[in-house]
């Protein structure tokens, strides 16, 4: 009696791959998730760090918070990140790893004329030479958060860097904690961004760090004006 080796039928192998695929569509997102917490977590640390550069910043500067940037006495653009890397000495701590800056951080004098970059957004515009004692609830204040100031954005219509002069344009019609309030929230409608500048921005599961004036670090998905509001 001959025996006949017998292989897989065409059936049996379509209905393998299709578990295959099955499995591979559940497990994939989780994987994905699962990666983008470990992200979370070493922005997190970054974001502490530079909390704590402030932090000894304001103790070195009589309570006062750093400015954006300003112009030296040798025409070259000084930034917070100038001013908070002293207390840092780490080019990587700028960085997110979910979405580092496309540039090398120069340190070496002479400074980039609007560099460095970072991948992480000061919020100036209320905050950048207050003294403490003008923000009346520290842990409630956010300070640095998840941002999008890339060489890229300054392309096109997208706006021209972070540090731009808004909100002193005529058509501004929010204030700035409203707009920074509107680009956490995600809002389709919120000025200054686009769909692929939101999505950049809110870059950790629908989400973004934010670091509080205290130094603290939580993951935020919702914001209101407020919590940008020194005075509140």
């Amino acid at each position: 009696m001959i025996r006949r080796n017998q292989g897989f039928t065409l059936i049996e192998l379509l209905v393998v791959i299709a578990i295959i695929a099955i499995l591979a569509a559940i497990l994939f997102p989780v994987f994905a998730r699962a990666r983008e917490k470990a992200r979370i977590s070493s922005c997190q640390n970054n974001m502490k760090q530079m909390g704590t550069a402030f932090a000894m910043y304001r103790s070195d500067y009589d309570g006062y918070m750093p400015l954006d940037w300003f112009l030296a006495e040798n025409n070259r653009v000084y930034r917070w990140i100038h001013a908070t890397y002293t207390y840092v000495y780490d080019d990587n701590v700028y960085q997110c790893p979910s979405e580092p800056t496309t540039t090398d951080v120069d340190w070496s004098p002479p400074y980039a004329t609007f560099g460095p970059f970072s991948s992480f957004y000061y919020c100036h515009h209320l905050l950048a030479s207050q003294s403490d004692s003008d923000i009346r609830t520290a842990s409630a204040t956010i300070m640095l958060m998840d941002g999008w100031f890339f060489p890229e954005a300054n392309r096109g219509d997208w706006m021209v860097g972070m540090f731009n002069s808004w909100p002193n344009t005529p058509t501004d019609n929010l204030a700035p904690a409203q707009h920074m309030a509107a680009w956490v929230n995600g809002n389709a409608d919120a000025e200054y961004v686009n769909a692929t500048i939101l999505s950049t921005m809110r870059r950790h599961n629908g989400g973004v760090n934010a670091t509080y004036v205290d130094s603290h670090v939580k993951w935020i998905n919702r914001a209101e004006p407020a919590d940008f509001t020194p005075g509140a």
